[in-house]
């Protein structure tokens, strides 16, 4: 076959040609700053380079972390994350600096799954900081304080007057989250319960983040229960989008999924609603819905998704838009190409996966557009913080005798929960068999002991009223007893 072929290699390009091209980029962004940030323009992209340079040279891929896969996408998704910056907000080199170490997080650390890389990540960043701001960062000091930008603090506010910010006050954030979940379960028939522990936090802030970017999609890992999907519904009512999710159901297959697909591409490309594509790999009837999905992910198009009359109808539909963008009417291959182009602009794919197995690694290699098109967060066992803030969630509208009690217990929870957790890695390690705890069943383990507490209450209310009723039976009997005895004959 070669020998048919002109051969035509593209090697990956320089250091000194990306710095080139995106020192471009960046310096023309930040024209109109102040000048502390349009200074350290060099800087971030002089560091931005060399941390993907180390960590694409440094985290390679294996059979456990299969999606250590980095690649340009990701430099330039971090200097897009960059210049999400507002004038009117970022204006010292402190700002700007922030602003770069959360968006390397976002793309580099977020996918990163054990203590030992996140902290090789830190390392890079802080001796980042000292070399190109002449910061002083720690590891410890980024994981105490983690750093998280939104712009959803406005709430109702319109796309266009959205402003990305730091979150710095975690109270007033909380209260926006929980106004904003107020407003989805009004509208919603499906009533959603989420506590906002530091954690869940973070993770429903990234998802906005990545959702609100052109093209911007996301492929969300962990375990079942840890919330991947009812912080996707949050953040894409957050930010004002459609949330569409297919509903499986006894005889659903590839034309229904098509048939889906069709909607999803019209709403975007025909309707330019901005809408969100949650799918989970739980849906996944056949394999070639990843193939399609890969597709989408990589160039927006799935290969004979329309027949010719539905053709016909977009050409129709989207030909006065393809026109205002400078399409001429008889460009018919132009027009489409618009109307595939609104698609990626308006349509997100949030993908939620677990990693429990091979299929997950087996997925990532047979569609690799899955992790080199997708913003990556992993989602890890919940920390002791988490666990806690939920556990007193839940107790604090029980009655359980004493309020001095309820601490206790949501700590005794905790304890039980982070004990098995322990004890599942001694069992990995001794048999070099998995045991999963998840927040599903922390969550199970609160609600059988709420259970168990209104069942023994019951019990204990019953016993009581039959032990009244039997002394007031007897106190009647005695009292009759005595009345007949002092009768005169």
């Amino acid at each position: 076959m070669v020998r048919h072929f002109a051969m035509f290699c593209l090697p990956q390009p320089s250091e000194v040609s990306l710095k080139a091209i995106f020192k471009a980029i960046t310096k023309g962004f930040f024209a109109e700053f102040p000048a502390p940030v349009k200074d350290a323009a060099e800087a971030i992209v002089n560091a931005s380079v060399e941390i993907y340079g180390r960590m694409s040279t440094d985290l390679l891929p294996t059979p456990a972390k299969s999606h250590y896969l980095f690649n340009l996408r990701d430099l330039s998704k971090c200097i897009q994350g960059v210049l999400q910056a507002d004038s009117g907000v970022i204006r010292e080199h402190d700002h700007i600096f922030r602003l770069f170490c959360h968006e390397c997080q976002r793309v580099f650390h977020d996918r990163l799954i054990d203590r030992a890389d996140k902290k090789y990540f830190y390392g890079i960043l802080s001796e980042m900081a000292s070399k190109h701001f002449q910061k002083e960062l720690t590891a410890d000091k980024m994981e105490e304080s983690p750093i998280v930008f939104g712009d959803f603090m406005k709430v109702g506010a319109p796309k266009s007057d959205r402003v990305y910010e730091e979150l710095s006050n975690i109270k007033k954030t909380v209260s926006v989250l929980t106004e904003y979940l107020d407003d989805f379960n009004m509208s919603s028939s499906k009533e959603m319960k989420l506590v906002f522990f530091m954690d869940a936090i973070e993770h429903v802030s990234r998802i906005a983040r990545m959702v609100r970017q052109p093209r911007g999609n996301a492929l969300l890992v962990g375990v079942g229960g840890t919330g991947k999907q009812s912080l996707t519904r949050l953040a894409a009512h957050m930010c004002g989008y459609k949330c569409f999710q297919i509903e499986i159901s006894r005889g659903y297959d590839y034309t229904t999924f098509h048939e889906d697909l069709k909607k999803l591409y019209k709403m975007a490309g025909v309707e330019n609603q901005d809408s969100v594509f949650l799918f989970t790999d739980t849906q996944i009837v056949v394999e070639e819905f990843l193939e399609d999905i890969n597709n989408m992910l990589n160039s927006g198009e799935v290969p004979n998704l329309f027949a010719s009359d539905e053709y016909e109808q977009i050409i129709a539909a989207v030909r006065p838009s393809a026109k205002e963008h400078g399409v001429a009417e008889q460009d018919r291959d132009g027009i489409f190409a618009h109307f595939i182009g609104q698609v990626q602009e308006r349509l997100h794919i949030v993908l939620c996966m677990s990693p429990v197995g091979d299929t997950f690694r087996s997925r990532c290699r047979m569609f690799p557009s899955l992790v080199n098109c997708c913003t990556i967060d992993w989602f890890i066992e919940w920390p002791k913080e988490a666990l806690l803030s939920v556990a007193r969630t839940f107790f604090e509208n029980v009655d359980v005798g004493d309020d001095a009690l309820k601490e206790p217990i949501a700590q005794m929870c905790c304890e039980i929960h982070t004990s098995v957790s322990n004890m599942a890695e001694v069992f990995y390690s001794e048999l070099r068999r998995r045991y999963y705890t998840t927040p599903t069943s922390y969550l199970e383990l609160i609600n059988l002991y709420l259970s168990m507490l209104q069942t023994k209450r019951k019990q204990l209310v019953t016993d009581r009223t039959r032990i009244a009723t039997g002394l007031k039976k007897l106190l009647e009997t005695n009292e009759l007893v005595t009345n007949m005895e002092v009768c005169p004959e």
